[in-house]
């Protein structure tokens, strides 16, 4: 009787689990189906108000193919070709004015595995995230799309005349812009990881030549074109990340060094209660 009360009181949120301030397995689940929730609702929300003005930003995004080639304009030989376009474009808009939410749900949800002195830096990380995801794209789109898109437009001239389906346009240009925006993440990464205890800034200085091998082979998985000077404006920002990265894991050790000893405590207690 006594086991059943004390389960009893474990799932309901009560006794020796709440009072030492653990959550439950259920109270992890509620927490979890929030921020879910908020996350989604926020991209929704997002995604409506970037649909209002998707025409435009379409046309802005098919700037730099007019400026390639002057005579360009985009088509589509599908009944739902140019809807597919829009609502691509309309969700990748809504889920970047999102990301600082999305991001910051995500940190909430692991904070109380943090301590108190750690739980301070959700904020400035999610903020952070978002930022370097924005950057990414921006980059993708302002820096290294139009001397891949002059490449890609001009390389058959003289023998083809490009007629470039609007949905195929948008499905590279997001696709290339999203995961560019994605690995500019690569420092937050690191730095994860290097709290983690995973890996040490020392490490990552020695497999610098990992890393530029890996940083070409990145480029040449994300961007369009197979030229080389494309590929090598990608390239060489992801080594100055990785550089970064090695930075933030520098400033970072310390305190993950702090939190070894801890834990082998931790392994000790348990041995010994055992």
């Amino acid at each position: 009787m006594a086991s059943q009360t004390v389960l009893e009181d474990q799932f309901d949120g009560e006794g020796p689990s709440a009072e030492s301030g653990a959550m439950t397995l259920f109270e992890h689940l509620d927490e979890l189906r929030k921020r879910i929730t908020i996350a989604a609702l926020t991209i929704v929300l997002t995604t409506v108000v970037a649909l209002v003005f998707t025409n435009d930003i379409i046309v802005f995004l098919t700037e730099p193919a007019r400026k390639a080639d002057p005579d360009f304009e985009p088509i589509f030989t599908e009944v739902l070709g140019f809807v597919s376009a829009y609502f691509k474009v309309g969700l990748l808009v809504g889920l970047a004015a999102g990301m600082p939410m999305l991001v910051y749900q995500v940190f909430a949800f692991l904070a109380p595995g943090l301590e108190p002195g750690e739980r301070k830096w959700i904020f400035p990380l999610a903020l952070l995230a978002s930022l370097s995801f924005v950057g990414g794209g921006s980059f993708a789109f302002f820096v290294a799309w139009p001397p891949a898109l002059d490449f890609l437009l001009n390389f058959g001239e003289g023998v083809a005349d490009p007629q470039i389906r609007i949905n195929n346009y948008v499905d590279v240009l997001t696709r290339f812009i999203f995961w560019t925006g994605i690995v500019f993440e690569l420092p937050l990464v690191l730095m994860g990881f290097g709290f983690l205890g995973l890996i040490t800034a020392s490490r990552l200085r020695k497999a610098w030549r990992w890393a530029i091998i890996g940083a070409f082979v990145i480029a040449a998985f994300i961007t369009p074109s197979i030229d080389p000077v494309t590929q090598a404006a990608v390239a060489i920002p992801l080594m100055f990340l990785y550089v970064l990265g090695i930075a933030l894991v520098k400033i970072i050790e310390p305190r993950a060094l702090a939190r070894m000893p801890v834990v082998e405590e931790d392994a000790e207690a348990e041995e010994d209660d055992e």
